[in-house]
């Protein structure tokens, strides 16, 4: 595989061309809509197949996978163009493998919300490890608020993704509730309550482990939320439930601001089994022009993280 990066003049027929792969596996590799519409400095994934298969009458997906020693998440992955669907059609061409050994283990997350795009979750799922629905919210009795999220659970195991629970103090307003977190952080009765209906949703709905997303926590509740996520792992983990925690992007210890001082990237770092760095929205709907994920910012934030 390579990245090319477009150069003044260049059309995707020539790309195509100098690279030896076919024109339309490059726009669907790239997911381009418009071949004539490149843009100077965009990036181009170039995939080099190394064995093909042409499906012949009567062949289904899992056939052709059986017959190759693949999985059907392989072979989904291998051709986009399938866009997660196992329709096949006689004459088509599906790309058994690519040249090259393959790179770095990832992995990889996505949240969803329950009115997701189907087609556009179901082309993403076989590149996904986990699949999140958002979100479970919290009443202040330690019940969960309900979520429809059993259609996207049966969709990522249906291609071998996994699901996590997500658990957050947001409100039907759409906000984090720094109240919330401050009643369920120092009540240990409800917080027992609030555990074992976590526990009965990630047995009921099959999910593979959990997720805690409590934004603006207090600061003085830092080292109650870094409590409750280890009673949530002493909990959980000898069940085979992992839990990960979601942090503010924090560039030092001491950073002000309500997002930041409640979370303790050492205490929750030793709390959990994993900690996801909320690196993004600097560039976000409302705010001026920029990206969503400025490369700076990020590595700030991961170098601070690995401190």
């Amino acid at each position: 595989m390579e990245i090319y990066v477009v150069q003044p003049g260049d059309n995707l027929f020539g790309i195509a061309q100098a690279f030896g792969v076919p024109m339309s596996q490059i726009m669907e590799d790239n997911r381009l809509p418009n071949p004539s519409l490149l843009v100077v400095g965009q990036t181009l994934v170039i995939r080099f197949p190394e064995e093909v298969y042409t499906v012949q009458p009567g062949d289904t997906l899992v056939s052709v996978a059986l017959q190759s020693g693949l999985s059907l998440r392989q072979l989904y992955r291998n051709n986009p163009i399938l866009e997660g669907q196992p329709t096949l059609y006689p004459g088509q061409t599906l790309v058994l493998r690519y040249q090259g050994s393959p790179g770095p283990s990832v992995t990889v997350n996505s949240y969803a919300y329950p009115f997701i795009n189907q087609s556009l979750l179901q082309r993403t799922l076989p590149f996904l490890t986990y699949l999140t629905p958002f979100t479970y919210g919290i009443q202040e009795d330690g019940e969960l608020v309900s979520l429809d999220d059993e259609p996207l659970i049966a969709m990522g195991r249906a291609v071998g993704t996994a699901a996590l629970m997500h658990l957050s103090t947001l409100t039907e307003s759409g906000n984090f509730s720094n109240d919330l977190a401050n009643l369920v952080l120092n009540d240990l009765s409800l917080q027992e309550v609030l555990i074992d209906n976590v526990l009965t949703t990630l047995q009921t709905k099959g999910y593979s482990g959990l997720d805690v997303d409590f934004e603006f926590v207090f600061p003085q509740d830092a080292l109650p939320y870094a409590a409750f996520i280890r009673r949530l792992r002493d909990r959980l983990n000898p069940l085979g439930y992992p839990v990960i925690v979601a942090l503010a992007p924090k560039t030092s210890s001491d950073q002000p601001g309500l997002l930041y001082e409640g979370h303790s990237y050492r205490d929750l770092g030793e709390a959990a089994n994993r900690v996801f760095l909320m690196t993004y929205e600097w560039g976000y709907t409302y705010g001026p022009p920029m990206a969503v994920a400025p490369l700076p910012n990020v590595r700030a934030v991961v170098e601070y993280a690995l401190t």
